[in-house]
């Protein structure tokens, strides 16, 4: 794993473009059936990054404790949009 939190592979994006005619080949097994949309980011000076959409029919889990992260921009975006943050949240 990178220290960014991902594991280095290579990537195949091919298809039509249409629903159910693309596929997302990741070190040669298509997880396209898996996922909701993939994200490509790439950077002057960073490697490229895809990040990957999973898809999750069903989930039955529970957990105490989960920390939820609202990044940086987001949290600026949702205040202009009128969020207001819930006491606490240890933003500034």
């Amino acid at each position: 794993m990178s220290k960014r939190g991902g594991r280095a592979g290579k990537l195949r994006l091919t298809g039509s473009g249409l629903p159910g005619g693309t596929q997302v080949e990741l070190d040669g097994v298509d997880m396209a059936p898996g996922l909701t949309g993939v994200t490509l980011r790439i950077g002057v000076d960073d490697k490229p990054q895809a990040i990957l959409d999973v898809l999750l029919w069903e989930l039955d889990t529970e957990l105490d404790g989960v920390q939820f992260v609202v990044p940086p921009k987001t949290r600026e975006v949702l205040i202009q949009l009128g969020w207001t943050p819930p006491e606490g949240d240890g933003a500034s």
